[in-house]
Protein backbone atom coordinates (compact mmCIF):
# COMPACT_ATOMS: atom_id res chain seq x y z
CA UNK A 1 0.00 0.00 0.00
CA UNK A 2 1.24 3.50 -0.86
CA UNK A 3 2.42 5.40 2.22
CA UNK A 4 -0.19 8.18 2.59
CA UNK A 5 -0.75 10.48 5.56
CA UNK A 6 -3.93 9.81 7.56
CA UNK A 7 -4.88 12.46 10.12
CA UNK A 8 -6.29 11.82 13.59
CA UNK A 9 -9.80 12.88 12.46
CA UNK A 10 -9.76 10.40 9.56
CA UNK A 11 -10.13 6.67 8.99
CA UNK A 12 -9.28 4.25 6.20
CA UNK A 13 -12.29 2.46 4.69
CA UNK A 14 -12.66 -0.31 2.13
CA UNK A 15 -15.57 0.63 -0.13
CA UNK A 16 -18.24 -2.06 -0.15
CA UNK A 17 -18.17 -4.34 -3.18
CA UNK A 18 -14.82 -2.98 -4.44
CA UNK A 19 -11.11 -3.19 -3.70
CA UNK A 20 -10.91 0.59 -3.23
CA UNK A 21 -9.35 1.88 -0.01
CA UNK A 22 -10.34 5.47 0.72
CA UNK A 23 -9.58 7.86 3.56
CA UNK A 24 -12.72 9.44 5.05
CA UNK A 25 -13.38 12.07 7.69
CA UNK A 26 -14.99 10.82 10.91
CA UNK A 27 -16.88 14.07 11.52
CA UNK A 28 -20.05 13.04 9.69
CA UNK A 29 -18.90 13.87 6.15
CA UNK A 30 -17.84 10.33 5.23
CA UNK A 31 -19.61 8.90 2.20
CA UNK A 32 -23.00 7.31 2.81
CA UNK A 33 -25.41 5.04 1.01
CA UNK A 34 -26.70 7.89 -1.17
CA UNK A 35 -23.34 8.01 -2.97
CA UNK A 36 -23.44 4.26 -3.64
CA UNK A 37 -26.99 4.57 -4.97
CA UNK A 38 -25.99 7.40 -7.28
CA UNK A 39 -22.95 5.49 -8.57
CA UNK A 40 -25.25 2.52 -9.26
CA UNK A 41 -27.87 4.68 -11.01
CA UNK A 42 -25.48 6.43 -13.41
CA UNK A 43 -25.63 5.10 -16.98
CA UNK A 44 -22.24 4.58 -18.60
CA UNK A 45 -21.27 3.37 -22.06
CA UNK A 46 -18.74 3.73 -24.83
CA UNK A 47 -20.13 7.18 -25.72
CA UNK A 48 -19.15 8.44 -22.25
CA UNK A 49 -15.45 9.25 -22.06
CA UNK A 50 -15.17 12.39 -19.92
CA UNK A 51 -17.09 12.89 -16.65
CA UNK A 52 -17.32 15.88 -14.29
CA UNK A 53 -18.18 15.31 -10.62
CA UNK A 54 -19.47 18.55 -9.12
CA UNK A 55 -18.88 18.88 -5.39
CA UNK A 56 -16.63 15.82 -5.35
CA UNK A 57 -15.75 15.89 -1.64
CA UNK A 58 -13.30 13.11 -0.78
CA UNK A 59 -13.67 11.74 -4.31
CA UNK A 60 -15.78 8.66 -3.55
CA UNK A 61 -18.24 9.08 -6.45
CA UNK A 62 -15.44 9.75 -8.94
CA UNK A 63 -13.60 6.64 -7.73
CA UNK A 64 -16.73 4.49 -7.98
CA UNK A 65 -17.42 5.56 -11.56
CA UNK A 66 -13.79 4.86 -12.52
CA UNK A 67 -14.15 1.47 -10.86
CA UNK A 68 -17.24 0.73 -12.95
CA UNK A 69 -15.67 1.85 -16.24
CA UNK A 70 -11.87 2.11 -15.96
CA UNK A 71 -11.40 3.83 -19.33
CA UNK A 72 -13.23 6.95 -18.17
CA UNK A 73 -11.52 10.27 -17.60
CA UNK A 74 -13.11 11.74 -14.46
CA UNK A 75 -12.48 15.19 -13.01
CA UNK A 76 -13.79 16.09 -9.56
CA UNK A 77 -14.45 19.72 -8.66
CA UNK A 78 -14.55 20.65 -4.97
CA UNK A 79 -14.73 24.04 -3.20
CA UNK A 80 -13.31 22.99 0.19
CA UNK A 81 -9.48 22.81 0.31
CA UNK A 82 -9.44 20.10 3.01
CA UNK A 83 -11.60 17.79 0.91
CA UNK A 84 -9.68 18.54 -2.26
CA UNK A 85 -6.53 17.54 -0.37
CA UNK A 86 -8.27 14.40 0.92
CA UNK A 87 -9.31 13.40 -2.61
CA UNK A 88 -5.73 13.84 -3.83
CA UNK A 89 -4.43 11.67 -0.99
CA UNK A 90 -7.03 9.05 -1.92
CA UNK A 91 -5.65 9.16 -5.44
CA UNK A 92 -2.17 8.50 -4.04
CA UNK A 93 -3.63 5.55 -2.14
CA UNK A 94 -5.10 4.10 -5.36
CA UNK A 95 -2.43 4.73 -8.02
CA UNK A 96 -4.14 2.26 -10.36
CA UNK A 97 -6.82 4.91 -10.94
CA UNK A 98 -5.23 6.65 -13.92
CA UNK A 99 -7.28 9.29 -15.71
CA UNK A 100 -8.78 10.55 -12.45
CA UNK A 101 -8.01 14.07 -11.19
CA UNK A 102 -9.33 16.70 -8.81
CA UNK A 103 -9.51 20.49 -8.98
CA UNK A 104 -10.18 23.05 -6.26
CA UNK A 105 -12.99 25.05 -7.86
CA UNK A 106 -16.34 26.54 -6.84
CA UNK A 107 -19.14 25.28 -9.11
CA UNK A 108 -20.29 28.90 -9.46
CA UNK A 109 -16.98 29.73 -11.18
CA UNK A 110 -17.14 26.93 -13.73
CA UNK A 111 -18.50 29.06 -16.63
CA UNK A 112 -15.63 31.52 -16.16
CA UNK A 113 -12.92 28.88 -15.78
CA UNK A 114 -13.77 25.91 -18.00
CA UNK A 115 -14.50 25.43 -21.69
CA UNK A 116 -18.17 24.94 -22.55
CA UNK A 117 -19.42 21.53 -23.74
CA UNK A 118 -16.19 19.89 -22.53
CA UNK A 119 -17.73 16.83 -20.79
CA UNK A 120 -19.98 13.94 -21.82
CA UNK A 121 -21.57 13.41 -18.41
CA UNK A 122 -21.97 15.43 -15.22
CA UNK A 123 -22.73 13.81 -11.87
CA UNK A 124 -23.52 15.52 -8.58
CA UNK A 125 -24.55 14.79 -5.02
CA UNK A 126 -25.12 18.46 -4.09
CA UNK A 127 -25.86 19.91 -0.64
CA UNK A 128 -29.34 18.82 0.37
CA UNK A 129 -30.53 21.79 2.41
CA UNK A 130 -31.24 25.34 1.17
CA UNK A 131 -29.60 28.11 3.14
CA UNK A 132 -31.75 29.08 6.12
CA UNK A 133 -33.38 25.67 6.53
CA UNK A 134 -32.58 23.05 9.14
CA UNK A 135 -29.94 23.19 11.84
CA UNK A 136 -26.51 24.25 10.58
CA UNK A 137 -23.82 21.79 11.77
CA UNK A 138 -21.11 23.20 14.02
CA UNK A 139 -18.32 21.71 11.90
CA UNK A 140 -17.66 23.93 8.84
CA UNK A 141 -16.87 20.99 6.55
CA UNK A 142 -20.14 19.22 7.29
CA UNK A 143 -22.06 22.51 7.06
CA UNK A 144 -20.72 23.19 3.56
CA UNK A 145 -21.33 19.60 2.46
CA UNK A 146 -24.96 19.52 3.62
CA UNK A 147 -26.14 23.15 3.26
CA UNK A 148 -26.07 25.54 0.29
CA UNK A 149 -23.34 27.81 1.65
CA UNK A 150 -21.22 27.59 -1.51
CA UNK A 151 -23.62 26.93 -4.36
CA UNK A 152 -27.33 26.26 -4.69
CA UNK A 153 -29.14 23.52 -6.57
CA UNK A 154 -29.66 26.06 -9.35
CA UNK A 155 -25.90 26.76 -9.45
CA UNK A 156 -25.12 23.04 -9.87
CA UNK A 157 -27.63 22.71 -12.72
CA UNK A 158 -26.33 25.80 -14.49
CA UNK A 159 -22.73 24.59 -14.19
CA UNK A 160 -23.78 21.26 -15.71
CA UNK A 161 -25.56 23.04 -18.56
CA UNK A 162 -22.33 24.90 -19.33
CA UNK A 163 -20.25 21.72 -19.37
CA UNK A 164 -22.58 19.54 -21.47
CA UNK A 165 -23.43 19.56 -25.15
CA UNK A 166 -26.52 18.39 -27.04
CA UNK A 167 -27.68 14.96 -25.87
CA UNK A 168 -25.30 14.76 -22.91
CA UNK A 169 -26.62 13.87 -19.46
CA UNK A 170 -26.68 15.16 -15.89
CA UNK A 171 -27.26 12.62 -13.10
CA UNK A 172 -27.99 13.68 -9.52
CA UNK A 173 -29.36 12.54 -6.19
CA UNK A 174 -31.47 15.02 -4.23
CA UNK A 175 -34.04 15.06 -1.42
CA UNK A 176 -37.43 14.00 -2.79
CA UNK A 177 -38.97 17.20 -1.48
CA UNK A 178 -36.81 19.20 -3.91
CA UNK A 179 -37.73 17.21 -7.01
CA UNK A 180 -40.11 19.80 -8.49
CA UNK A 181 -37.69 22.60 -7.70
CA UNK A 182 -34.95 20.70 -9.52
CA UNK A 183 -37.25 20.09 -12.49
CA UNK A 184 -37.90 23.83 -12.78
CA UNK A 185 -34.14 24.54 -12.76
CA UNK A 186 -33.58 21.86 -15.39
CA UNK A 187 -36.24 23.24 -17.72
CA UNK A 188 -34.81 26.76 -17.41
CA UNK A 189 -31.55 25.64 -19.08
CA UNK A 190 -33.01 23.19 -21.62
CA UNK A 191 -32.63 19.91 -19.76
CA UNK A 192 -35.38 17.30 -20.06
CA UNK A 193 -35.97 14.48 -17.60
CA UNK A 194 -34.87 11.06 -18.85
CA UNK A 195 -35.07 8.75 -15.80
CA UNK A 196 -36.34 9.17 -12.24
CA UNK A 197 -36.19 6.74 -9.32
CA UNK A 198 -37.48 7.51 -5.86
CA UNK A 199 -35.81 5.98 -2.81
CA UNK A 200 -37.60 5.03 0.41
CA UNK A 201 -35.65 4.65 3.67
CA UNK A 202 -37.88 1.82 4.92
CA UNK A 203 -40.93 -0.17 3.85
CA UNK A 204 -44.07 1.83 4.56
CA UNK A 205 -42.25 5.15 4.79
CA UNK A 206 -42.40 7.97 2.21
CA UNK A 207 -39.60 8.61 -0.22
CA UNK A 208 -36.70 10.71 1.08
CA UNK A 209 -34.38 10.73 -1.95
CA UNK A 210 -34.75 10.98 -5.72
CA UNK A 211 -32.29 9.79 -8.36
CA UNK A 212 -32.62 11.93 -11.47
CA UNK A 213 -31.13 11.74 -14.95
CA UNK A 214 -31.68 14.66 -17.33
CA UNK A 215 -30.54 15.15 -20.91
CA UNK A 216 -29.47 18.39 -22.55
CA UNK A 217 -32.13 19.65 -25.02
CA UNK A 218 -34.31 16.56 -24.56
CA UNK A 219 -38.04 17.05 -25.00
CA UNK A 220 -39.96 13.83 -24.46
CA UNK A 221 -41.35 11.46 -21.85
CA UNK A 222 -39.19 10.21 -19.01
CA UNK A 223 -38.85 6.72 -17.58
CA UNK A 224 -40.21 6.35 -14.05
CA UNK A 225 -38.24 3.47 -12.56
CA UNK A 226 -39.68 1.27 -9.80
CA UNK A 227 -39.10 2.77 -6.37
CA UNK A 228 -36.08 1.53 -4.44
CA UNK A 229 -36.44 0.74 -0.71
CA UNK A 230 -33.37 0.55 1.53
CA UNK A 231 -34.66 -1.27 4.64
CA UNK A 232 -37.35 -3.89 5.19
CA UNK A 233 -39.94 -3.31 7.90
CA UNK A 234 -37.85 -5.42 10.31
CA UNK A 235 -34.81 -3.18 9.78
CA UNK A 236 -32.81 -5.49 7.50
CA UNK A 237 -31.76 -4.51 4.01
CA UNK A 238 -34.10 -5.22 1.11
CA UNK A 239 -32.90 -7.74 -1.53
CA UNK A 240 -31.88 -4.92 -3.91
CA UNK A 241 -29.65 -3.30 -1.29
CA UNK A 242 -28.30 -6.59 -0.02
CA UNK A 243 -27.32 -7.41 -3.62
CA UNK A 244 -25.56 -4.04 -3.96
CA UNK A 245 -23.52 -4.69 -0.83
CA UNK A 246 -22.67 -8.26 -1.87
CA UNK A 247 -21.94 -7.75 -5.55
CA UNK A 248 -20.87 -4.12 -5.46
CA UNK A 249 -20.15 -2.06 -8.55
CA UNK A 250 -18.36 -4.35 -10.93
CA UNK A 251 -16.47 -2.81 -13.85
CA UNK A 252 -18.57 -2.53 -17.00
CA UNK A 253 -16.79 -3.74 -20.17
CA UNK A 254 -16.93 -1.18 -22.96
CA UNK A 255 -17.91 -2.72 -26.33
CA UNK A 256 -15.24 -2.50 -29.01
CA UNK A 257 -16.07 -0.28 -31.96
Amino acid sequence: MTDVFIDTDERLDVVVGTDLRLIQKIDGTAFAIDTLLLARFVRLGKEITRVADLGSGSGILAFLLKYRQPALEVVGFEVQPEFDDLARRNLQLNPQMTGLSFELLDVREIPARLLPESFDLVVANPPYYPLGTGRLPDRPGRALARHELAGTLKDFVEAAAWLLNYGSRLTMIIPSGRFYELNDHLKAVQFGLRRVQFVHPKEGQPSHLALVEAERFYNGPHQALPALTIHRADGGFTPELAHLFQVGLRPVPVPQT
